[in-house]
């Protein structure tokens, strides 16, 4: 018989095969309309067959990201989308039989990740007002935690520590030998940063991603900033070329245009003002806080309406557990996106 892992061969995972396109997708928190058409079109134009015949180089980006962060270059790695980050993390710090310490609810793959590298998962639960106790997150933290993950803004709900409880965390975890990972998805829709604690602390690693504000979630670019020996550790387990030409180039040229990346917020923020605004005055219980997304509680049964929106072609996420059963998240965008969003719910909430 060959050899399994034990830890991948018992993983159960859901995996998305469903057809995606021509839908609006509210489901996943992607841009409904995508990065503006002459833009893409202009990038475009730089792909050559000479770009797509050689392997890949990340400096520019690498010099770009540190720039528009004010880091160093030696504290970055670019990765296939952060989730690679998250993934060469734990296959780098993650520890056999250690803890890892999370809120909950929270991104599903790093419990998916705690259970592929055999760790045990620990998590401080929100409560019924979405608010997550940070003297709670303190309190478990102890020598089995190995790694501890912060998400700032969290998703799904959106609320963030302070800079104050961040600083307490990662003295902490620094006192117990713990990587403490502060998940910075959403950041361009949540103005503080704890980019500076990776910079200040050796066990802080910051991620980001150009899959959200930027857009370019099917070219899987992304990256994670700490001090540069925790930067050596991880591309010591990264693959030689593990984003290919085509993601970085569009990420550079992003980064490139600081006032196109303004607009991108401003027309989120438009649109996420106006919806959770709309929810309210239809009488729904709606939650907003950071991020692009907004929570309310429907009329039937989140499921009912899953599948009564999939009719008219929108996708938005419901949960089945926890603080947040029966609870619908929707990806918040440009006003059009959710005023189409918003007539089918008339329609199918009742």
């Amino acid at each position: 018989m060959y050899y399994v892992d034990k830890y991948i061969k018992e993983l159960h995972r859901i995996k998305c095969k469903d057809d995606r396109q021509n839908v609006l997708r509210l489901d996943m928190n992607e841009n409904p309309i995508g990065l503006p058409a002459e833009f893409v079109e202009r990038v475009r134009g730089k792909i050559t067959p000479e770009l797509l015949a050689a392997y890949p180089v990340k400096e520019e980006l690498i010099s770009l990201i540190a720039e528009h962060n004010h880091i160093g270059r030696d504290g970055i790695t670019v990765t296939a989308g952060s989730e690679e980050a998250m993934r060469l993390i734990f296959q780098t710090f993650g520890e056999e039989g250690k803890e890892i310490l999370t809120a909950f609810p929270t991104f599903e793959m790093y419990d998916v990740y705690s259970k592929m590298f055999g760790m045990s998962h620990v998590t401080v639960d929100f409560d019924d007002e979405f608010r997550i106790d940070a003297g709670e997150v303190l309190a478990k933290i102890n020598d089995d935690t190995g790694i501890i993950i912060l998400l700032n803004p969290n998703s799904p709900i959106g609320t963030a520590f302070t800079e104050k409880e961040f600083r307490a965390i990662a003295e902490k975890g620094a006192r117990h030998h713990s990587i403490v990972v502060v998940d910075e998805a959403y950041h361009y829709f949540y103005d503080s940063t704890a980019m500076e604690l990776a910079s200040e602390y050796d066990n802080v690693i910051v991620l980001r991603t150009f899959s959200k504000l930027c857009s370019i979630a099917g070219l899987r670019v992304g990256y994670a900033a700490a001090d540069p020996q925790l930067i050596h550790y991880i591309e010591n387990a990264q693959s030689t070329f593990n984003v290919n030409n085509v993601g970085l180039l569009f990420a550079s040229e992003i980064l490139k245009n600081p006032q196109m990346m303004d607009e991108l917020i401003r027309i989120e923020r438009e649109g996420h003002a106006w919806i959770y605004n709309k929810l309210c005055e239809k009488g729904y219980h709606a939650f907003s806080a950071n991020g692009n997304y907004v929570l309310f509680y429907p009329v039937i049964s989140s499921g009912d309406l899953i599948l009564k929106l999939k009719e008219h072609k929108i996708w938005v996420r419901d949960y089945n557990k926890g603080v947040l059963k029966g609870w619908i998240r929707v990806s918040t965008g440009d006003k059009e996106s959710m005023k189409k969003f918003f007539d089918a719910l008339v329609i199918c909430d009742k």
